[in-house]
């Protein structure tokens, strides 16, 4: 009877036997949806609140005269008898817009490169925002107002000298209007370049910020130095169509992407 060596098959390495488990391969710079899930929705459902609240709010705020000829914007603001209300209504709008932008800009800071330090970027530039945005509501809810109703009750030798407070405090609404413009702008530019540059959202979203956010540094830039002008205004009226596009795009887009199973 003749003996046969036996042959032994290959081994292959059976799952789970050294005790170590697969790890589905996942890319580094797209975690799990469901990491940003409820931040994604608390950001569109505040965003989108703050951009009604801000339409409405622009619909009560005075606005019929030229913006920079203080005479006739004092007289109109005079008359106003829900001047800090209103102004309180658009700090919240925009700080619930600040907020989503911010869930935003932590989404997209989660991507590798690039893309994820330019939302670095967007959720710094966002804050300042807010924070610059808080101190022009409070000059101009509160001390513009405060400064106007001493100038509309001043007899005639005092009108002189409070138009002139009136004034100052107005240029520095126009100071702190112009840099939030342009950190306004520059988070736009970050968000819009991250969104651009990487793969969570449509690119076509990212350009828009991008050219929304150049316009708006344009406008901020102008308001500096001419005030509410009409040249500021060449800048800032098509930069605030492009804003509201990428504003509700972006919300839209949050909103499926928290429902994404």
């Amino acid at each position: 009877m003749s003996t046969r060596q036996a042959q032994q098959p290959a081994s292959h390495p059976v799952p789970g036997a050294s005790g170590e488990r697969q790890r589905p391969s996942v890319r580094e710079d797209e975690p799990p949806v469901s990491v940003d899930k409820p931040l994604l929705r608390l950001g569109a459902t505040l965003g989108i609140v703050g951009v009604v609240l801000q339409v409405v709010m622009d619909r009560l705020h005075p606005h019929r005269v030229d913006p920079n000829n203080s005479a006739a914007v004092f007289r109109e603001y005079a008359e106003s008898h829900d001047w800090t209300w209103v102004h309180i209504g658009q700090f919240a709008g925009t700080l619930f817009i600040i907020l989503a932008l911010i869930a935003l800009a932590r989404s997209l800071s989660r991507q590798a490169g690039v893309a994820g330090a330019l939302g670095i970027v967007g959720t710094v530039t966002g804050v300042l925002v807010a924070a610059v945005f808080a101190v022009q509501m409070a000059v101009d809810g509160v001390a513009l107002k405060a400064a106007i109703d001493v100038w509309a009750g001043a007899s005639t030798a005092d009108q002189a000298s409070a138009f002139q407070v009136a004034e100052s405090v107005r240029w520095t609404e126009k100071g702190l209007g112009g840099f939030f413009q342009m950190l306004e702008g520059a988070t736009l530019l970050a968000l819009g370049l991250s969104i651009a540059l990487g793969r969570r959202y449509p690119k076509w979203l990212g350009w828009v910020g991008v050219v929304a956010g150049l316009a708006t540094i344009a406008g901020g830039t102008v308001t500096a130095h001419s005030g509410f002008s009409a040249a500021a205004g060449l800048f800032l009226t098509p930069a605030t169509v492009l804003l509201a596009v990428f504003l509700v795009g972006a919300f839209v887009v949050m909103w499926r992407r928290s429902a994404t199973r």
